[in-house]
């Protein structure tokens, strides 16, 4: 009898993970049949398969800074490895070299390498618990795991990391079913099932390792056996292992303080140690804080909830932070399609610790797009980004300026004289303009990953800006480079001549205001429809590029063609400053209107009118 109730009570702990040291009656003289009859809280489900830009990623909700990815085709070599960055773990053959445990530079690859005595060296899964038990550190920074096959020694090496915090404070019950566990399979994995018995488990401890062991290989063997393992997805399979796992390991009692979120979509980095975390849930915004908390602790610097699609809750966490949220409105209003400046007040904000999404329609971008949004809002570009970045923009602006009249030169298949400032006829003009227009669109598809609204492809927005129109259209009067040389008084020419200056202006404003503005827009602050005015960044650094272009493209009509009353010093002088001016004011009227439609409708009547000062004056016989 007192057998029969000692395998009742070995079956029980196998099947439910409960301790069976209690022997038959539970605290209280309780029953077998009544404590398994009683209700038991269930094991949550805390494995995530997540698409990211960067790949798909296997994730577990009580290790968000840790992603794994399993790929057959994973095989670094130690150069390669070190490529990948910091915080990163190779697993079981992902790394083509030697053990490595580098703390300098959070490198570690975990594996029976090649040339190895495997007899004397620990399997992955056993490197993997003692790296835990030992202090690596995987709450610091975000973290990369690789391996390249779902077997059971990388899934419980993975089910180590990913549990690197429940690892060390398991109670004896979980610590005697799972250590015998890994030291079995790292033995079957080092010296094959006959010489794993030499182990050093105690025979029936051995015994209940092996049932359990083969239990959780089960999976493994029969889809070998279907010769389908090359063909099953294994980050599925490893996230299925993982849940076996618990469900052997962990009772439901483990996890009665567990928080659990909906879904949560991912985090990004902010202000050096602190994160972002954007979610989906039911509850309010103050119990969403809760729980993350427990995950996060003090790390934890905004939560974007979304309350349901396209709607969301911005809050920061911390009462006294240095981080608040309007930096994230701002960028935020920036990039998100919804805020259209119809009406103005469609737009994220709030206070400086709780916000949220336009009303009433709510935003254009989903959940990992505003976690993207707001690692742009409290990054801190560096100099040479900066820099870089505006050398893209000049090369980009002048590139496409003056690239295919220099390339022409450069193959003698051109008139001497190529640059924009020198077209001799309307046609040649409208040509090279559209060529022009072509080439922006495709960058700006290319740069923006479709975005192109980002580069003010838009409708524009009505509002103040009307007051810098003016200053654009008289301080475009001088920059006459963009118009046609020959053309006279006569109905047909100045026909050509509103059809090139048309062509003209768009290729110009495509590619200043929309292309070159559009690099500069994301590394600060920019003006925004009904917001204060100030002189952005991006605005100011466009316009000295165009101002600069505008003074290169007026060279040739210096050489060639000098303007009868004005020495080329003072003409470029005059050129010079129109451009820069009306660049600075076009370039305020793109980021209020949020388009580039109304800069080349202002542009479009300051070149006209120059064109019908010169037409008048009966000059362009002398040009």
């Amino acid at each position: 009898m007192a057998e029969r109730h000692s395998l009742a009570g070995e079956l029980r702990s196998i099947l439910t993970g409960e301790s069976h040291g209690a022997g038959v009656g539970g605290p209280g003289g309780e029953t077998l049949a009544e404590m398994e009859s009683r209700p038991r809280p269930l094991i949550p489900d805390r494995y995530r398969i997540r698409e990211t830009d960067e790949g798909r990623f296997l994730h577990c909700e009580e290790a968000p800074r840790v992603r794994v990815s399993i790929d057959r085709a994973h095989a670094f070599s130690e150069a390669e490895a070190r490529e990948l960055g910091r915080r990163v773990i190779l697993l079981d053959g992902a790394g083509t070299f030697p053990l490595l445990v580098d703390a300098k530079n959070q490198l570690y690859n975990l594996d029976h390498h090649e040339g190895c005595e495997r007899t004397f060296t620990l399997a992955t899964c056993e490197q993997t618990l003692l790296a835990v038990h030992s202090g690596l550190t995987l709450s610091e920074g975000d973290w990369t795991v690789y391996a390249n096959d779902p077997d059971l020694d990388t899934v419980l090496a993975l089910w180590c990391l990913l549990n690197y915090e429940r690892l060390p404070q398991l109670g004896d019950r979980s610590r005697d079913l799972l250590f015998p566990l890994i030291r079995l399979e790292g033995a079957i994995d080092a010296n094959g099932t006959e010489l794993a018995r030499l182990c050093g488990l105690p025979s029936y401890v051995l015994d209940r390792a092996q049932k359990r062991l083969d239990a959780l290989r089960s999976r493994e063997l029969e889809v070998k056996s279907r010769e389908l393992w090359f063909a099953t997805d294994p980050l599925q399979f490893a996230l299925e292992g993982l849940g076996e796992i618990d469900r052997l390991v962990y009772t439901g009692e483990d996890f009665i303080e567990y928080a659990e979120i909906e879904e949560v979509y991912g985090h990004v980095e902010i202000g050096g140690r602190r994160v972002a975390v954007a979610c989906r849930d039911g509850a309010g915004i103050y119990e969403v804080e809760k729980n993350l908390k427990k995950r996060w602790g003090d790390l934890l610097a905004i939560i974007a909830l979304e309350n349901e699609p396209g709607h969301f809750t911005l809050r920061r966490p911390a009462a006294i932070s240095s981080i608040d949220l309007r930096p994230a409105y701002a960028k935020l209003n920036l990039l998100d399609p919804a805020v259209d400046g119809r009406p103005l007040g469609k737009a994220w904000g709030g206070s400086d610790n709780i916000g949220g999404s336009p009303r009433p329609t709510g935003s254009l971008l989903g959940p990992r797009d505003v976690l993207k949004v707001l690692g742009l809002a409290y990054r801190k570009p560096k100099a040479w980004t900066r820099l870089g970045r505006i050398a893209l923009a000049s090369l980009i602006g002048m590139g496409l300026l003056f690239g295919p009249g220099l390339i022409a030169l450069a193959l003698r298949s051109a008139p001497v004289v190529v640059l924009p400032g020198a077209f001799e006829d309307a046609a040649t003009l409208a040509a090279f303009s559209a060529l022009v227009v072509l080439a922006t669109w495709i960058l700006s598809r290319s740069l923006s990953e479709g975005r192109v609204w980002l580069f003010g492809w838009r409708r524009p927005v009505s509002g103040r800006w009307l007051l810098l129109a003016p200053i654009a259209v008289i301080a475009a009067v001088p920059v006459h480079v963009w118009i046609p040389r020959e053309i006279s008084a006569a109905p047909e020419p100045l026909v050509a001549l509103v059809g090139s200056v048309a062509f003209a202006v768009c290729a110009v404003e495509y590619l200043f205001r929309g292309l070159v503005h559009g690099v500069l827009i994301l590394d600060g602050r920019v003006q925004r429809p009904g917001g204060p005015w100030f002189l952005s960044r991006a605005a100011l650094m466009s316009s000295v590029i165009y101002g600069l272009a505008a003074v290169a493209a007026t060279f040739p009509w210096l050489v060639f063609a000098p303007t009868p009353w004005l020495d080329p010093v003072g003409e470029f002088a005059i050129v010079a400053g129109g451009a820069t001016v009306s660049g600075l004011a076009l370039a305020m009227i793109r980021e209020r209107s949020l388009s580039i439609w109304p800069g080349i409708a202002l542009q479009a009547l300051g070149s006209l009118a120059a064109a019908g000062v010169w037409v008048w004056m009966g000059t362009w016989a002398s040009l």
